[in-house]
């Protein structure tokens, strides 16, 4: 999963941040999605023909 983060359902993750009744595993899931985010965004910034 962290390897490539384009492999995840990255829904499936943010719905377990919002929904999942236990505190501390909202907080996890929504530590895990920012993370695929940031790796996600990370990867689309170095493409070669990206262009800000």
């Amino acid at each position: 999963m962290l390897a490539d983060p384009w492999a995840v359902d990255i829904q499936e993750i943010w719905e377990q941040a919002a929904h999942n009744p236990d505190p501390d595993k909202r907080k996890l899931f929504d530590a895990l999605h920012t993370y695929l985010l940031d790796k996600r965004q990370e990867q689309i910034i170095n493409e070669k023909h990206f262009v800000i």
